[in-house]
């Protein structure tokens, strides 16, 4: 079994270099007995795309907490989340969360990313310098989602606390007891304030995103009320969480290549493509998994049934088999039939994967319009968080 650290600062302030080591060295790594790593691109697109991989979350936290620790409020109620079901449940649930949210039109989720974003920019514009991340990437996501969703808006800074807490029970490596307590208190948080939401939404019923799931219907069949609030809380997760943290990502990686920052304040025609470059080189999300279905042989290596496999898709979108010069970042990059993997693949790509995209675009549109003279400080020595399945910054201190 190859030997690796992915809990040192070294990993955390760059993990391509091991990423590149594995791809070529042990492509499909046991990182213990029952679970793999998977870091080349060609396997992780299958593995997201063969039907014989499915999602067993709870086995998964089986294997690295016990058998007792399954039972824990967090982790329920995650398993209830449609992106971590099987056919045909989570053909059903898809196909009735789609209903509702592309109700929702690209033109209105711009209105809401562009409204939000400059409101944001507004409160600080004055202050000359702040720290974005705090200011600005996490906050513009969840108003956006609290803006769909018809709350209040003073809730979403409670959100905040909660999705960072929920997200945890994600990780690759096994999180602590005092973790396990916080992560379980936000999905109880999430359960009590959604399902009183429902209830107030059935008596008066609007065009937001929870009297539309409550509407959606295919058939016969409906959503419950346990499906509607878990799948909500999924919403905070993966549409604030990813997107806030990808949203300071691409403004280090900006910063870093002055040049392809130039580029596109000439041009800002290249967002769309710059986002796509930003998404592809410094992703957010870099673990995905799946669950062997069946025995299923993966070049040398044979997962078992019932087996867990860790899809590295940071390492898959830097793999030089696909991508021609990797670790370069290039807005311009010429298009590959091979796209990168930042939003998943198979039956699970990301349903806001197209939100994400335009409240990226929007919020740097936005900030580089209004704050021409940004610029970005301690850009070589950047605090990452200390976290593998999601990528991101603690802070990201800015002036102008």
């Amino acid at each position: 079994m190859l030997k690796i650290d992915l809990n040192s600062p070294a990993f955390f302030a760059d993990p391509y270099p091991l990423y590149a080591k594995l791809r070529s060295d042990a492509p499909i790594c046991p990182l213990m007995p029952g679970i793999w790593l998977a870091t080349r691109y060609e396997d992780a697109n299958r593995i997201l795309r063969d039907p014989r991989f499915g999602k067993d979350f709870l086995a998964g936290v089986a294997r690295r907490y016990g058998t007792d620790t399954v039972k824990e409020p967090a982790f329920q109620t995650v398993n209830r989340f449609m992106l971590l079901m099987n056919p045909p449940e989570h053909t059903r649930l898809r196909t009735l969360i789609s209903k509702a949210f592309g109700v929702k039109q690209a033109p209105e989720l711009r209105h809401l990313a562009r409204r939000e974003a400059n409101r944001l920019v507004d409160g600080f514009i004055d202050q000359r310098r702040t720290d974005l991340i705090k200011t600005f990437a996490y906050p513009l996501p969840v108003r956006v989602i609290c803006a769909l969703l018809d709350i209040r808006l003073e809730d979403s800074l409670r959100f905040l606390e909660d999705t960072q807490a929920l997200v945890k029970v994600f990780e690759l490596s096994p999180i602590g007891p005092a973790e396990v307590h916080a992560a379980n208190r936000a999905a109880q948080a999430f359960d009590d304030y959604f399902r009183a939401v429902c209830r107030e939404r059935r008596k008066n019923p609007g065009t937001d995103l929870v009297s539309l799931l409550l509407q959606a219907e295919e058939g016969e069949d409906r959503l419950n009320e346990d499906e509607i609030i878990a799948n909500v809380a999924l919403l905070f997760l993966a549409g604030h969480e990813t997107t806030a943290n990808m949203l300071g990502n691409a403004l280090l990686t900006l910063f870093r290549h002055p040049d392809q920052l130039d580029l596109l304040r000439g041009n800002p025609s290249l967002l769309p493509q710059a986002v796509t470059e930003c998404l592809r080189y410094e992703t957010s999300v870099h673990i995905a998994a799946r669950v062997a279905m069946q025995d299923i042989a993966i070049g040398a290596v044979t997962i078992k049934q019932g087996e867990t496999v860790y899809i590295n898709l940071g390492a898959a979108n830097r793999d030089p088999a696909v991508f021609s010069d990797p670790d370069r970042f290039l807005i311009g990059r010429p298009e590959l039939p091979r796209k990168p993997l930042p939003f998943g693949g198979g039956i699970h790509y990301c349903l806001g994967a197209r939100l994400a995209r335009i409240e990226l675009e929007t919020a740097l549109d936005i900030l580089f319009r209004k704050l021409p003279k940004l610029q970005l400080e301690n850009i070589d020595n950047p605090c990452w968080k200390p976290t593998i399945t999601i990528r991101g910054l603690d802070y990201l201190l800015a002036h102008w």
